[in-house]
């Protein structure tokens, strides 16, 4: 086995992003332009160029290829990916977890609301979001 490796998704493409911060500092960070699951995603050129983009502003090298197979061969002793809760990466991050150690990193809170809150309107969200939305970290540090 290898080193630990920081495995980006569209979701997280900010240096920003607790994945980041200080314990994985100086861990190879790598996106994977899968072809196949690009398409899946239905994303439009401009999208595509947006996510390019943004990865060249990164310290992430970009690696062409299926995504189970790029991270098999490179054998990470540790897998880092921050959490997506989106139904297309869900299901890539539990294939990953067959075939070495994942890690999720959680993100830092937009806004402080209990996860109990059941969300059926945006309006009782931002009834409760409003609050915090405009503190500094969410009025996390508050």
């Amino acid at each position: 086995m290898s080193q630990p490796l920081i495995l980006l998704h569209e979701e997280a493409l900010r240096t920003s992003h607790p994945v980041f911060k200080a314990a994985l500092q100086g861990t190879r960070a790598i996106f994977v332009w899968d072809d196949d699951y690009l398409q899946k995603l239905s994303y439009s050129l401009k999208r595509l160029v947006f996510v390019y983009e943004t990865l060249c502003e990164l310290p992430v090298d970009i690696i062409r290829g299926d995504t189970v197979s790029v991270i098999k061969e490179l054998a990470p002793s540790q897998l880092y990916i921050p959490e997506s809760h989106k139904p297309h990466i869900v299901p890539m991050i539990n294939r990953l977890k067959l075939i070495t150690t994942v890690e999720i990193i959680k993100d830092e809170k937009l806004v402080q609301i209990p996860d109990t809150t059941d969300f059926k309107r945006f309006f009782k969200y931002w009834g409760l979001a409003e609050k915090t939305a405009s503190l500094r970290n969410g009025g996390v540090d508050a």
